[in-house]
């Protein structure tokens, strides 16, 4: 079964504030539970955009924004020394 639209928004905004370094706790599933409720209430189209916007702005001072990517790792096929 497809997840439906607020598990996925709420796996977002708990994914990208763990990635800011923001302890998750049942206060910050808290807020990220009435981020996606009004969301939810936005037009189809702005979803995604609200979401971002509503959760960088509860997002705590001591946390730093999430990187766009995440860090590059070196990594070994084996071939041999390098």
């Amino acid at each position: 079964m497809p997840n439906t639209t607020s598990e996925l928004l709420l796996q977002r905004v708990l994914a990208y504030w763990a990635w800011s370094g923001v302890a998750i706790n049942a206060a910050v599933e808290e807020k990220a539970l009435h981020i996606v409720g009004r969301t939810l209430l936005q037009p189809e189209q702005q979803r995604m955009e609200f979401s971002l916007q509503a959760l960088l702005a509860e997002l705590p001072e001591t946390a730093s924004p999430a990187a766009a990517a995440p860090p590059l790792r070196r990594g070994s096929m084996h071939y041999g020394d390098y």
